[in-house]
């Protein structure tokens, strides 16, 4: 908590009064990571993901950003004495996000995404052997952030939580196909996020 306290004294103390502004465009890098264990009698299932998205937006006004993000994923779940699976992936698609000011530090965005999602899982046994299954999808999601400018057009980005949809195919090695469609508020520890961005006009390069 004492670091955290720390890093935000010092965002605060080096912001500058820098604002988006329509014309702008914008690059991005938002890194999410997030382990935990949970403990059933005397065992201990493990549980991780990372997510790194790179994008980049224009502003059509000073408020309002368009923009692509393209991602990667990876998810392990490892419980004690049973199937550990490995996931990992890609994920591509646009977004849009609207700002409201709030100082001339602190902004709030909502951020709307849809995205193509593909993968692969790997499962593995208490023994070592391993099956593949492949994963075609895509997830729409609604998720609420808050940036601070730090000088110079770049700004740091803090989120979590989300609302929204995912559907997806997974087929096995054998050809077998399951579909999964979830809808939801999403509040775990995986939906932290932070990034950093940068915006730039190119007309005054």
């Amino acid at each position: 908590m004492k670091k955290v306290f720390i890093m935000l004294v010092v965002i605060i103390t080096i912001a500058s009064s820098a604002h988006a502004q329509k014309g702008n465009i914008m690059i991005n890098g938002n890194l999410g990571y997030f382990a935990g264990n949970q403990k059933s009698g005397n065992n201990t299932d493990k549980h991780s993901e990372f997510r790194f998205i790179p994008g980049a937006g224009y502003y059509l006004s000073d408020n309002f950003m368009v923009g692509l993000s393209l991602g990667y994923y990876s998810d392990v779940d490892d419980p004690d004495g049973k199937l550990k699976t490995k996931t990992n992936g890609f994920m591509i698609g646009p977004f849009a996000r609207y700002y409201k000011t709030l100082s001339d530090i602190f902004s709030l965005y909502g951020q709307f995404d849809f995205l193509y999602i593909s993968g692969k899982t790997e499962d593995i046994d208490y023994f070592g052997f391993s099956g593949e299954q492949k994963m075609n999808g895509c997830s729409i999601s609604v998720s609420p952030h808050i940036s601070a400018n730090v000088g110079k057009g770049f700004a740091i980005n803090f989120g979590f939580g989300s609302l929204g949809y995912n559907s997806s195919t997974t087929k096995s090695d054998y050809g077998d196909k399951t579909k999964d469609n979830t809808f939801g508020l999403d509040l775990n520890g995986s939906t932290l996020d932070w990034g950093i961005s940068y915006s730039f006009n190119c007309a005054n390069k």
